[in-house]
């Protein structure tokens, strides 16, 4: 039992309808398959169209835009306690049919396609410290679901940060299943990504940093590297 999350943004509500056939057609098919969007987009300003989503697709309108990481954080909130599993992904990829199986295969810890090491940006971690939200991430929903869990201003772009660190700092592992990558293929290429957006004056890489400089300081971990 489990269900899949994920957000978008207005630019992209046409082209999001095979992303989301792609979700509904695991061969371990979803309960539910959860669309969470912000009425007032933070880049945006007010969502003035809604997206068209196949049957099967639960729309969850919010009044505030928590940035990229609300893809889970109140997926999480709503699934608490119901016993399923919380994957969460991107909207621009497709995702192969075997893909949320090979993320439900190990239940130690939280899993994804892809992992980096935070020694990347000169902290210490365990090698496997930061899950990609593109690849998808299985989680136990508790683990996320505080409501007081809201990223900070340095933390709003860079959700794959912020989500590891939350995790991190509760002692959960992640544990990169690769075989959830094959056959991952990119949906639609756009300019309107954070991935290559100089936000609050910090590009992707200064973004990254400031945001682990600020979960060490909060909760002591990723120190430096020596």
């Amino acid at each position: 039992m489990y269900a899949i999350s994920l957000t978008s943004i207005p630019p992209r509500y046409e082209k999001l309808g095979p992303v989301l056939r792609s979700l509904l057609a695991q061969s371990v098919p979803p309960d539910r398959v959860l669309l969470i969007l912000p009425r007032d987009y933070q880049r945006f300003g007010r969502a003035r169209t809604e997206p068209d989503v196949p049957a099967g697709v639960e729309v969850i309108w919010c009044e505030d835009d928590l940035g990229p990481a609300m893809k889970v954080l109140i997926g999480a909130r709503r699934l608490e306690g119901s016993g399923k599993r919380l994957i969460y992904c991107d909207d621009d990829w497709l995702y192969p049919p075997h893909w949320a199986k090979e993320l439900l295969r190990h239940d130690g810890g939280a899993t994804c396609g892809q992992a980096w090491d935070i020694a990347r940006i000169g902290r210490s971690g365990t090698g496997q410290d930061i899950a990609q939200g593109f690849s998808g991430v299985c989680i136990e929903p508790n683990w996320l679901s505080d409501p007081g869990l809201c990223p900070s201003e340095i933390a709003w772009p860079v959700d794959d940060i912020w989500l590891s660190g939350q995790l991190a700092r509760q002692g959960i592992s992640i544990q990169a299943m690769r075989p959830a990558l094959h056959g991952l293929r990119r949906a639609l290429s756009d300019t309107d990504s954070l991935q290559n957006t100089v936000f609050q004056g910090r590009n992707r890489d200064q973004a990254n940093r400031a945001c682990a400089a600020e979960m060490h300081a909060f909760y002591g971990i990723w120190p430096k590297l020596p």
